[in-house]
């Protein structure tokens, strides 16, 4: 039932860009959408191996590529928020992809879980109390939702 929901909003919402993106009124030649651009993507990042975490970093860096003026973020629970913290071997592609103007987000809750200190995390990653809470509410304000 989740798969199918999830499903669902991406294909809703990947229709709505298709539907917006027709070209009329915005001046391009290739009927691309300016607006489609503007849009805001929350990538989740659940797993367990260094390899999940690496995966939505690249995926969120990659779309960054070709949605430039897209807003990204990518939020980490469960035991990989481990690998955001200043001592992980993750840390360049964390500051690779902050370079981007992606936001890496860690789930506070999987912190304490997890007995990691907020403290420890690498530069520039921000803590919120609930990373899946963090992701519905960014739904609610029209985010799309990827999770690789």
């Amino acid at each position: 039932m989740k798969k199918v929901l999830v499903a669902l909003l991406l294909l809703a919402g990947l229709t709505g860009l298709a539907c917006a993106g027709d070209g009329a009124g915005n001046g391009t030649a290739n009927g691309a959408d300016n607006a489609a651009e503007s849009d805001a993507v929350v990538v989740q990042s659940n797993g367990t191996t260094p390899e999940d975490l690496k995966r939505a970093l690249i995926l969120a860096s990659n779309m960054h590529e070709a949605m430039s003026k897209a807003k990204f973020e990518v939020v980490v629970y469960g035991p990989s928020v481990k690998l955001l913290s200043a001592f992980s071997d993750s840390v360049p592609l964390i500051q690779k992809v902050q370079s981007e103007g992606i936001k890496v987000i860690a789930c506070g809750r999987s912190l304490n879980t997890e007995h990691i200190d907020e403290a420890d995390m690498a530069p520039g990653v921000k803590v919120v109390p609930y990373g899946a809470v963090w992701i519905v509410n960014r739904e609610k304000q029209g985010w799309q939702y990827i999770k690789p």
